[in-house]
């Protein structure tokens, strides 16, 4: 038994069988199907006839020939699809009201929630009658008056505000698919602000006063202005937005204002780019620097970097920006901070960090950065503060331009320095497979589940004229956090799946991602400067960029949204802070949940104007493996348990997880090797290093000659190399927060570089780069030469590395347990039992 049975197989979800030619014709529908999605046809009476279409990503097997499989034609996608949703009118939203309201105050679900906050059916019946009354004649009244009038728009807002309805929240929850729950929030506090200003017999003193702590806690509309924010309220600070296009130069200026500085921070939205904005400012490479560079450390959620303790400056991921000022609480204001990609403020479950940073942080000058979505929602949440802002607009300094043609399906059309995005793994591995063996050039890979480190190390491979890799392939993660030299930006689709369905992208991924080509210099370019000279990425011009997409119905819709502006995000978003979620846990029965604790404060939650709640559904999961061991934690550590760096689709780090929780609360200390034992990652990262020392290193030129040995073992198990990798940031992560119960950190970091440099090693051996032989020059008798030479040098007739006093046949290996597994089933096999009774005469084999 070889290697080939170990771990699982990340091979596309097409069978072979699938993608012969058929012989009955199928009549394509007109429902658009995307990536690698195969499509279920119905029966058309009788014995449903065999699959014969082949998703687009199934022709990226190159073993198949091109004659044997039968091409799904691409079903189109129109320009509407990505139009943006209608918002509801003020008078749809009034008729709304009429109909909800009535139907959920007497619903089982209010009559729970408000049980919940110590209000009995029986008063809550008695006090709902003359509320609805109530309700009912002043939205009648406002309906009655619209209709004889013919009121606008702003009169009906106005009138509906007067009477507790914020409309202007409704239309735009209703935009993002929440107005129902919008409405009932609001309808839940209408309703218990009315019941404690009534002189009701059943409603008790302690009733009102325990509501109405209820009502306080979750009124948020002065937490700009409480004790936690009094620093940057304590001082007049000047913004500056810096807005503009990728590639214009924004984040460029905004760097040489922090350069100047004696105190100041950068804060971004990834760890790459952080780390990114540490090495420049320490080598001089930022702005006027001009080689000098100043010491500046690096404080992210899994690292800490310590040059200089007295330093003044700190680069940082947005969560971790120090908001009190460089000295602490109570300390001196920041020179100036400069916060990156400030759109993501609209972000449902990060953008609370964002919004934190803007109300709250000590410092006189701050620099924005980002695109025009944010222009009018800055303003509106900055004058009432007394701020200052200021506007800068830039325009792209090198040109990006919708190409003429598509590839039309070609994949021989693929040129070095093009980056093609598609949105699942199994469709980069596949795309990286089909253009290795179909014009021979070496693909970079870039996707959401590598860590940050190895895909800036494929970045490097892909930017370097001297690199290996001439083409990239990426998923959207390409559109942040990378600086990359993109010629031709390709979209494989206009569509990604989002775990439950296929959906448009949407128009600002779209900009983001296109954005990237033409970035600095690209692949093609060459450069006069010597190797020795300092190069700022910001400051080399490139020839500029193109953009288009593997299908020619795309490529239409692709130019029109080119052409569209952004929409502009309306609200930002706010954590819900945790002082006020602790009071309020006070509030509700002791045996509420985590999750119940977050949905009853969201439902009552009265937000500043211009923001809204971030999202929690994302935390849920891991409230749910959580909620065993909540009697033996603290809500403080549930809250930072919830708020982990954990997959919940990856069910490995999902039990890893679990295994953690169960060690932290029953013993208060987590030692990562029993946490890790049972889910064999740290077995199989040990398993792969020991496969690749008996590989030889890669040729001088790769693609010719016979085929590099690459065991089944090193693609099986990047999924599972990704997921350890994943785990060990997780427990990096929370030993900064619990140092205590996390005393392995230094090993975990060891174990996490090891895993990185794995698979940067197992992505470089991925199978299917061949060159065409003497193909446009590139290859010639000299370089099949140096490859032989280096086969006859390196390379055993196995495909395994040349040792010294190994016979000639090459290395024979095994994995551990498989052989151990092989060793026992032959013992089974010949094992005899033997029997008491008969005194070990009589004997019986067991199969």
């Amino acid at each position: 038994m070889s290697l080939s049975k170990a771990g699982p197989s990340i091979r596309p979800v097409v069978c072979r069988r699938c993608l012969l030619r058929q012989q009955t014709p199928i009549t394509p529908k007109s429902i658009r199907q995307f990536s690698t999605t195969i499509p279920k046809l119905r029966s058309q009476g009788g014995k449903q006839p065999p699959f014969v279409f082949v998703p687009k990503t199934a022709l990226l097997n190159p073993t198949i020939p091109r004659n044997e499989v039968t091409p799904k034609i691409p079903l189109q996608l129109s320009v509407d699809d990505f139009d943006e949703k209608p918002l509801p009118k003020p008078k749809q939203i009034l008729k709304l009201l009429l109909q909800r309201i009535p139907e959920y105050i007497n619903s089982p679900r209010a009559e729970s929630r408000l049980k919940t906050y110590g209000l009995q059916s029986h008063i809550t019946k008695k006090i709902s009658r003359d509320w609805l009354i109530q309700i009912e004649n002043e939205l009648e009244n406002i309906l009655e008056e619209l209709e004889l009038s013919s009121g606008k728009d702003e009169e009906i807002k106005s009138n509906l505000y007067k009477s507790g309805w914020n409309v202007e929240d409704l239309i735009i929850s209703g935009h993002q698919g929440k107005l129902i729950t919008t409405l009932e929030s609001m309808c839940l506090r209408n309703f218990l602000e009315y019941a404690i200003k009534q002189n009701t017999i059943e409603l008790t003193t302690t009733n009102k006063i325990h509501i109405q702590s209820i009502l306080d806690v979750t009124d948020l509309t002065r937490l700009p202005f409480t004790n936690e924010y009094l620093n940057a309220r304590s001082i007049k600070r000047e913004f500056h937005l810096h807005i503009g296009p990728t590639n214009s130069g924004k984040t460029y200026n905004a760097l040489k204002a922090l350069s100047k500085a004696k105190t100041g921070a950068y804060a971004g939205p990834l760890r790459l780019l952080a780390h990114e904005v540490w090495e420049r400012m320490n080598l001089g490479t930022v702005g006027e620097l001009n080689g000098k560079g100043r010491s500046c450390n690096l404080l992210t959620g899994e690292e800490r970097r310590v040059v200089d303790p007295d330093s003044g400056l700190l680069s940082c991921t947005v969560e971790m920006l120090p908001l009190s000022g460089p000295g602490g609480e109570g300390g001196k204001p920041f020179d100036v901070v400069v916060i990156d990609e400030i759109q993501m403020l609209g972000d449902e479950q990060r953008g609370g960090s964002w919004t934190k940073s803007i109300l709250g942080l000590n410092s006189k000058e701050i620099h924005l950065c980002g695109d025009e979505t944010t222009v009018h929602l800055l303003h509106n949440l900055l004058e009432p503060l007394g701020d200052k802002l200021n506007v800068h607009r830039y325009n792209r300094l090198t040109p990006l331009n919708v190409a003429e043609e598509s590839l039309n399906n070609n994949w021989e059309k693929i040129e070095a320095g093009d980056c093609i995005v598609t949105f699942s793994r199994s469709n980069i591995f596949s795309v990286k497979k089909l253009v290795e063996s179909t014009v021979g050039k070496k693909c970079a890979v870039v996707y959401g589940a590598l860590p940050p480190e190895t895909r800036a190390e494929q970045a490097r491979d892909f930017n370097d004229e001297n690199g290996l890799c001439e083409v990239l392939v990426a998923s959207d993660a390409v559109g942040m956090g990378l600086n990359l030299k993109i010629k031709r930006m390709i979209f494989e689709s206009l569509s990604k799946f989002n775990g439950k369905t296929e959906v448009p992208l949407a128009l600002t991924q779209i900009k983001q991602i296109a954005g990237r080509a033409g970035r600095y210099k690209t692949s093609n370019d060459s450069t006069s400067k010597s190797s020795s000279a300092i190069s700022t990425p910001d400051e080399e011009p490139a020839t500029g960029g193109l953009v288009t997409t593997l299908h020619k119905a795309d490529l239409p819709i692709l130019r029109e949204l080119m052409k569209r502006d952004l929409p502009s995000i309306s609200r930002a978003n706010l954590e819900i802070p945790y002082g006020n979620l602790a009071e309020f846990s006070n509030y509700l029965p002791s045996n509420t949940t985590y999750g119940s604790l977050l949905e009853h404060f969201t439902s009552l939650a009265k937000t500043p104007n211009y923001t809204i709640l971030s999202a929690y559904e994302h935390k849920l999961p891991l409230a749910d493996l959580i909620e065993p061991y909540r009697d033996q934690l603290s809500l403080n550590e549930i809250d930072l348990f919830c708020f982990a760096p954990v997959n919940i689709r990856d069910e490995r780090a999902k039990s890893i997880f679990r295994n953690l929780i169960d060690d932290f609360s029953q013993k208060g200390l987590v030692e990562l090797e029993e946490i890790f034992g049972p889910s064999r990652l740290i077995n199989q990262l040990e398993l792969v290093e020991e496969t690749l020392r008996t590989l030889p290193p890669l040729p001088p030129v790769l693609g010719i000659g016979r085929k590099l040995l690459t065991p089944p073992i090193i693609i099986s198990s990047i999924p599972m190399l990704e997921t350890l990798h994943k785990s060990l940031v997780l427990y990096i992560w929370l030993s900064f927060r619990l140092e205590i119960s996390f005393p392995n950190r230094i090993k975990a970091v060891e174990l996490k570089e090891r895993t990185e440099l794995v698979l940067d090693n197992c992505l470089e051996r991925l199978p299917g780069l061949r060159q065409k032989k003497h193909s446009k020059g590139e290859r010639g008798k000299d370089v099949d030469r140096l490859v032989r030479d280096w086969r006859r040098e390196n390379v055993m007739p196995n495909g395994t590395r040349k040792v010294e006093g190994v016979p000639r046949k090459g290395l024979t290996w095994l994995e551990k347990n498989v052989a151990q597994r092989v060793k026992e089933r032959k013992t089974w096999r010949n094992l005899q039992v033997v029997d008491a009774a008969s005194g070990g005469d009589d004997q019986r084999k067991a199969n």
